[in-house]
């Protein structure tokens, strides 16, 4: 990527000088060379993006080695391992991006004090994933998150590292069950 970074920073100015100075071989070499800067840098993005989201069935919660909680965050000691499933998610908006994501799920007499919680991004869509108790592999980019409870009504938020542009047509998914999650 730094060639190509540097190969445009070097060649346009002499191929747009050419377009405007040159014969009709330089004229033509000069687009082939800035066609062929294009095609190796969509290439290159292409090739560096990041890999796709884990299947709609798999778990992320099996995928990384064991992390300690966040710091300031304390587990209750009598929390039962559990995997909720929200079913409302609320978007903080703020200037045209998305901040942050509450979500919401139905709370036992047993609610841990946190959740763990893992995001991904991808195709107009958020795919989530939670987790109450203990965990024996934590994936990258889990985040351990208070949990407050209302009314029977378990939430946390999530904040959206990094923020993302609001275009209205975001999704919000159940990682596990790939079920929408309604948004309010």
């Amino acid at each position: 990527m730094f060639v190509l970074g540097i190969s445009w920073l070097i060649l346009t100015p002499l191929c747009l000088w050419n377009l405007f100075r040159g014969g009709t071989l330089i004229r033509l070499t000069s687009v082939m060379v800035l066609v062929s800067l294009e095609a190796a840098t969509i290439w290159a993005s292409s090739a560096a993006q990041p890999p796709e989201p884990t299947p709609v069935a798999a778990s992320p919660f099996l995928a990384a080695p064991a992390a300690p909680a966040a710091k300031g965050i304390r587990q209750a000691a009598s929390c039962p391992t559990r995997l909720p499933a929200p079913e409302r998610a609320r978007l903080a908006r703020h200037r045209g991006t998305l901040r942050s994501m509450t979500l919401f799920w139905a709370a036992r007499t047993d609610e841990c004090d946190t959740a763990t919680v893992v995001l991904r991004h991808g195709k107009r869509a958020i795919k989530v994933w939670m987790h109450e108790g203990d965990m024996k592999r934590r994936p990258t980019g889990a985040r351990t998150l208070p949990v407050s409870v209302s009314d029977g009504v378990a939430s946390t938020k999530v904040p959206l590292a990094p923020p993302l542009l609001d275009t209205g047509a975001l999704r919000a998914i159940d990682g596990r069950s790939g079920r929408p999650i309604a948004l309010r």
